[in-house]
């Protein structure tokens, strides 16, 4: 919301009231006792101001009733004016509604940003993740005591909306017409569906990833629109079969990566053999990709089957082939240069 929103829903009600006060003041005269236009507001001014003249003209019972009425629901009207001014300047109104003309003029500036759907424990480790690599994020969040968790929480590279994210209007306050990728961890799966709608409705070109805690659900994410639809019953299954089966297990790399400080500016990403590249047709070993970039490759995508991993040293690179590699952005881009990676082709962030 806008802070001059804000502002006018702080004192709106009590205006409003003190204009209404007046108007059946000044037409009250003059219908109880017959004062004219100019004795009427005369009567206002000294009653409101506190001077105490006397009135023009000797009131009648009628307008005595009237003038304690007045006066009574003047300074009730007025109490409260500045007990709503007291409370904007002294218990941090002012301070609020600065950070939101802030946050909206940062907001105005964001562009290929992250907007990410609910602060519960997965959203808090995406946003923290997203901020440690330098992406701008905005963070939507419905739930008060979230919010108020939040709202001493300053990043520059984050902007807090109190919102519901499943609303058309929030999503455009979010900038969804600018954003890279929206990031769905709301709390039931009905709402990250209708997210997922929303956002693709208003800006079919983002990203949208979104959690599903029933893996049949799926399909509907698909058809909906969403990008990729992260099960985490599925991922709990594929860590377990991992371990159960293999003497090496991918997922305790991945947490041992990440809770590494000097491995933090390492990830793991997807980088495409594009036509014209030197390494087409040539075998991992010829390739030579670990000396060439320093980078692991993990695993590849080739263009005729899913992920093949740890390919192996005589196995031929080909046109369209995926690499899941591991390594610094530095790095990384050097095998983009060496795949021919197009400025805009997009990079899948694992």
């Amino acid at each position: 919301m806008k802070a001059k929103k804000l502002i006018w829903k702080q004192f709106l009600f009590p205006i409003i009231g003190l204009i209404v006060i007046l108007i059946i003041g000044f037409v009250g005269y003059m219908v109880i006792d017959g004062y004219t236009p100019l004795e009427s507001l005369y009567m206002l001014v000294i009653m409101f101001s506190t001077i105490g003249f006397q009135e023009v003209h000797p009131l009648s019972p009628e307008g005595r009733i009237f003038t304690i009425i007045l006066i009574v629901s003047g300074f009730t009207l007025g109490f409260y004016f500045i007990g709503k001014l007291s409370s904007f300047f002294l218990e941090g109104e002012l301070a609020k509604l600065l950070k939101i003309k802030r946050m909206n003029k940062a907001l105005d500036q964001f562009s290929d940003h992250y907007i990410v759907c609910g602060y519960g424990k997965t959203g808090k480790r995406v946003i923290e993740e997203l901020l440690h690599k330098g992406r701008k994020v905005v963070l939507i969040e419905s739930d008060p005591e979230r919010n108020d968790k939040l709202k001493d929480f300053f990043h520059k590279n984050l902007v807090h909306l109190v919102g519901d994210a499943t609303s058309d209007e929030v999503l455009k306050q979010a900038g969804i017409d600018r954003a890279r990728i929206l990031i769905a961890v709301l709390a039931t799966d009905a709402e990250n569906l209708f997210v997922t709608l929303s956002a693709k409705d208003l800006n079919k070109k983002v990203k949208v990833i979104a959690r599903v805690e029933d893996s049949n659900s799926i399909s509907k994410f698909k058809k909906a629109g969403a990008d990729y639809v992260i099960s985490q019953i599925d991922i709990a299954t594929d860590r377990i079969i991992s371990l159960a089966t293999s003497s090496i297990d991918f997922f305790s790399f991945v947490e041992f990566a990440d809770g590494k400080e000097e491995l933090r500016n390492h990830h793991f990403k997807l980088v495409e053999i594009r036509e014209g590249s030197e390494l087409i047709g040539k075998t991992y070993r010829e390739a030579n990709i670990p000396q060439q970039t320093n980078l692991i490759v993990i695993g590849c995508y080739l263009t005729t089957s899913e992920l093949q991993v740890n390919p192996k040293a005589d196995d031929i690179i080909h046109l369209g082939d995926k690499l899941l590699v591991f390594g610094t952005q530095d790095e990384i881009q050097s095998l983009r240069k060496i795949g021919k990676k197009s400025s805009t082709q997009e990079i899948v962030e694992m």
